[in-house]
């Protein structure tokens, strides 16, 4: 997965009975219980090789990997919904039935009231990838979270950041024309021009949103105004 080291394969099987959370309604136990087929923690980031994080917004000492079989990927964004909250460590989760794949990333903190909690920022599903098909998409997407290939590792919240980004560009890449430079970009080794950029492409994503569902001309000339505004600013970035 994300063609990361043998180093940091584990490849441990997770007894269903333990993933099945105590603590969620007896319907989402049940709908888990029929969806989920077989997980396995693949892969664990540790160690010090990349630095751990640990201050007053996160505590990331490990970057999971989990291959979660489903018996349908429809399941998928119920179960990141889950599992992403309930998993405290940054984590990428890969569900898969017979024919598709998805991968869900989550960009967590610590709750500023109660530092033992987690609080999700942003998280993500991707599109299902057809397995053992050619896919351009499913290519282009596994070439940008390449391990080899990733610019910031210089902690576990960079290199996780860099991933999210990366994935959330891919999955919105109509949004902005000039995308490839973005993702080719050597910025990525700034760890603040990174979330500068990311911010700026993020809200040019809810503007694009924002302009399918205007109703009015009045209400379509604001939003694009917005939009050839952020689309200047991520312009005069020197990508």
């Amino acid at each position: 997965m994300f063609n990361l080291p043998d180093t940091y394969r584990t490849g441990v099987k997770v007894a269903l009975k333990d993933f099945i959370p105590k603590n969620v309604k007896p319907k989402d136990k049940k709908r888990i219980k029929d969806a989920v087929k077989s997980v396995k923690l693949e892969y664990q980031i540790a160690g010090e090789e990349i630095p751990s994080v640990i201050n007053k917004d996160y505590r990331c000492q490990v970057i999971q990997f989990y291959n979660i079989e489903v018996e349908n990927i429809e399941d998928a964004n119920f179960l990141a919904s889950i599992y992403q909250n309930l998993i405290k460590p940054f984590c990428v989760l890969h569900m898969y039935d017979t024919k598709d794949e998805v991968y869900s990333l989550a960009i967590k903190r610590l709750s500023l009231t109660d530092d033992t909690q987690i609080v999700i920022e942003n998280s993500l599903v991707t599109q299902p990838f057809m397995l053992n098909v050619p896919d351009s998409s499913k290519n282009r997407f596994l070439a940008y979270v390449d391990f080899m290939q990733t610019k910031n590792k210089l902690d576990k919240v960079s290199l996780y950041k860099e991933w999210f980004y990366k994935v959330y560009m891919l999955q919105n890449e109509k949004a902005y024309a000039k995308v490839d430079i973005v993702l080719e970009s050597n910025f990525w080794y700034d760890s603040g021009r990174t979330a500068q950029i990311a911010l700026k492409y993020m809200e040019l994503v809810k503007q694009r949103e924002s302009l399918k569902k205007a109703v009015t001309n009045a209400e379509r000339m604001k939003v694009n105004k917005s939009i050839k505004t952020t689309i200047a600013s991520l312009d005069c970035e020197d990508l």
